[in-house]
């Protein structure tokens, strides 16, 4: 349930939205996409969005069946059900991790926590905010995630994001169903292109958003949570800590992203997080692969990073 790699050498792939076949089949098309783009390097972390009444569980069954075929080692997994993707037809949506072989970021990165705004165009305003105060170049924005009220007009709502970050590769989800605001949440990762000078691991309080530049980064699958008291989030956390702790004895947490069906168990996931607030999001969705969970929490976290420093 947790992965390490070398943060220079990481990579983020978003695989293309489908207009033909059902879930099964859309995929294996989009897992056999990612890999194809990839070029046999390592993909650490999947986190797959899934749309509408689709069945969340089947995609830990492609994914373990699809490489195991290929003869890949597995990755970690996280998969949420959301209320609808970019095409109406398109049932899943693919977020790949990749460790190549090539340094790629040898100034380390930037993980923006989700900036949430009553609006689409606020998240993203206040998103655009937080990567000028990391210091981060907009054309050095990675990947960048948002979670919408409505998808409207999608190739529009792309546009907006492309138009502030043009090299970043874009998801974005339409969180629930039936929307009760018109709130969004975007969340991203960006690329340094200077080593933060307090040193390997800085936690932005204002800007929510961590630096990193230590020599790896462990990323987690989703552990879930049944139930909405705090016993039941507490005990997804400890799940969490023993999948992490099997890795590495001891690692600081860069991004922390809890998903609850309704604001009880976000409630009860957001009193248990031990961690700053500047790593954390809690965003409400459609629902998770078991038909019984009510939250699910994944991190990314640096092992042997010493004392982290906060920063304004």
């Amino acid at each position: 349930m947790a992965l390490v790699a070398d943060t220079a050498s990481l990579d983020f792939h978003i695989s293309p939205l489908l207009r033909a076949g059902g879930l099964s089949a859309q995929i294996r098309q989009s897992l056999n996409d990612l890999i194809r783009d990839t070029h046999g390097e390592t993909i650490i972390k999947l986190r797959a969005f899934v749309s509408g009444a689709g069945d969340a569980r089947r995609v830990r069954a492609e994914v373990a069946s699809l490489f195991t075929e290929h003869k890949l080692p597995l990755p970690v997994l996280s998969v949420v059900q959301v209320g609808g993707l970019g095409q109406e037809t398109a049932a899943v949506e693919i977020e790949g991790v990749v460790a190549t072989k090539r340094t790629l970021n040898p100034n380390g990165l930037a993980f923006f926590t989700g900036e949430t705004g009553g609006s689409f165009s606020e998240a993203l305003e206040r998103l655009k905010t937080s990567v000028r105060a990391a210091n981060v170049t907009p054309d050095h924005l990675l990947t960048t995630t948002c979670f919408t009220s409505r998808i409207e007009d999608y190739n529009q709502t792309r546009a907006s994001v492309q138009s502030l970050f043009p090299n970043t590769a874009i998801t974005i989800v339409q969180a629930v169903r039936d929307p009760a605001s018109d709130a969004s949440m975007c969340e991203a990762i960006g690329q340094l292109s200077q080593a933060p000078a307090q040193g390997p691991l800085v936690w932005l309080k204002n800007a929510r958003a961590t630096l990193v530049n230590t020599p790896q980064l462990v990323f987690t699958g989703m552990q879930l949570s049944f139930g909405s008291y705090l016993d039941d989030a507490h005990e997804a956390f400890v799940r969490l800590q023993r999948a992490t702790s099997a890795v590495d004895a001891v690692a600081a947490p860069v991004e922390i992203n809890a998903f609850s069906l309704d604001a009880y168990a976000g409630a009860a996931i957001k009193k248990n997080a031990s961690v700053p607030m500047s790593t954390f999001t809690v965003q409400t969705v459609e629902g998770l692969p078991s038909i019984d969970a009510s939250a699910g929490i994944e991190a990314v976290l640096a092992p042997n990073a010493g004392s982290p420093v906060t920063a304004p």
